[in-house]
C-alpha cells in the first residue's frame, strides 16, 4: 500500500468516526474505538482536534432516511477497517531470491497515524522501525 492510499484510508476512518460521535451514536471516543478495533488514543486525538464538538443526539425513531444512510455508511467504513492480517496488503519488498515479500504490512503506532494507519512495509522490512535514519554527511564541506 502506497503512503497516499494509507492516508486516504485514515482520512475516511477519521471522517466516519467523527460523524458517528457527532450524531451521538457512541457516547465516548473510547466506546467507538473498542467497537471497531481502532487504537483508542487515535480516536481520542481525532475527537480532541474537532473544532465543534457539539453533539446532535437524534432518537432512533426520529431518524430521517438521510441520517440513517449516513450512519450506515459510516459504520460500514469503520467495519471495513481490519486489524486481521490476511485483509491487509502485501509488503512487496524484494527478497534475496528475487521474489517479493508476501507478509502483511504493519499497522503503525498511534503516534504515527498522521502519516497513515498502515505502513508500506511489513515489520521485517522496516514498516514499524523506530530508528532514526541518518543522512549521509558530505565530505566536501570539510
Amino acid at each position: 500500500m502506497r503512503p497516499e492510499e494509507s492516508r486516504e484510508l485514515t482520512a475516511r476512518l477519521e471522517k466516519a468516526a467523527i460523524r458517528l460521535l457527532k450524531l451521538d451514536i457512541y457516547r465516548k471516543p473510547d466506546d467507538l474505538a473498542r467497537r471497531f478495533g481502532l487504537p483508542v488514543p487515535v480516536v481520542r486525538y481525532w475527537w480532541r482536534n474537532v473544532e465543534d464538538q457539539t453533539k446532535e443526539p437524534v432518537p432512533d425513531r426520529d431518524l430521517t432516511p438521510k441520517q440513517a444512510k449516513m450512519i450506515r455508511k459510516a459504520s460500514q467504513v469503520l467495519d471495513s477497517w481490519e486489524k486481521v492480517k490476511r485483509y491487509r496488503p502485501e509488503c512487496g519488498a524484494r527478497l534475496s531470491n528475487g521474489k517479493r515479500c508476501k507478509m502483511s504490512v504493519v499497522i503503525r503506532q498511534p503516534e504515527g497515524w498522521d502519516m497513515g494507519a498502515l505502513a508500506d512495509r511489513c515489520r521485517m522490512h522496516g514498516g514499524a522501525s523506530r530508528r532514526v535514519r541518518k543522512k549521509k554527511k558530505d565530505t566536501e564541506d570539510e
